[in-house]
């Protein structure tokens, strides 16, 4: 996939969330109850399940309570969550000495105990729950325009200047208001406009269409996860 520019579009959910919004705090909760038990199972060295829990109970408090202190100037508030649950789980293991409803990892099988880790990743957990959201939200944007994730496999730019000239073509789009309503609104590229603006020719935008439609959709979208496929640097594009 596409990878661009990062605009927080969490960072928008947990604004929400502070202003009141308690059904998005029940969405984000339920999305990351993998990685609540990952942080906990990674402080107490065992595997902990969601129900009848303490361990995952104090977990959960520290992500409420990451989600009530975060401040975007922090960092990323998958570190900052980390941080406060594993700091929530020591001080309750500190407190409380005794025996707990959890299961060793190292009781398991050593095949299973790697399973469990792999299972647990933050790295996958993110992009499994995220990603599939975002993915489909882009299909959909992609079918108003009559392009499919198989149009885009198919006739991407194989060439690296060729996709840095089309990707630097869709930002000069997504930064031009009047430009960019024009394509959202008539569902084709301006060609006369583009070519004459930016000297490129006609044949490098009908063969870049499909391409420069899918990048411009991605910048205007809140998709954290498909911007950063594609990061520019000073001017020019990193691939």
């Amino acid at each position: 996939m596409l990878k661009i520019f990062k605009k927080n579009s969490l960072v928008k959910r947990l604004d929400k969330i502070k202003r009141g919004d308690k059904l998005e705090r029940e969405k984000i909760i339920e999305e990351y109850i993998p990685f609540i038990i990952k942080t906990v199972s990674s402080v107490t060295n065992r595997y902990i399940e969601s129900e009848n829990s303490e361990e995952y109970s104090v977990g959960l408090e520290g992500f409420n309570e990451a989600i009530d202190k975060y401040d975007p100037k922090s960092g990323n508030f998958i570190s900052f969550a980390k941080i406060v649950i594993s700091s929530r789980t020591k001080d309750y293991l500190r407190k409380i000495k005794k025996d707990s409803k959890v299961i060793s990892i190292n009781q398991f099988p050593k095949e299973e105990q790697e399973n469990i880790h792999n299972n647990l990743r933050t790295e996958d957990f993110v992009k499994d729950v995220i990603l599939k959201e975002e993915i489909k939200t882009f299909e959909n944007k992609l079918n108003d325009f009559d392009i499919t994730f198989n149009d885009l496999l198919d006739e991407a730019p194989k060439h690296k200047d060729t996709r840095i000239n089309a990707i630097n073509i869709a930002r000069y789009i997504f930064e031009n208001n009047s430009i960019k309503m024009e394509l959202m609104a008539k569902k084709r590229i301006p060609n006369s406009k583009i070519i004459k603006e930016l000297n490129v020719t006609q044949k490098i935008l009908k063969r870049s269409r499909k391409f420069i439609i899918a990048t411009v959709l991605i910048l205007e979208s809140d998709s954290d996860l498909l911007k950063s496929y594609i990061t520019f640097d000073k001017g020019g594009v990193n691939i």
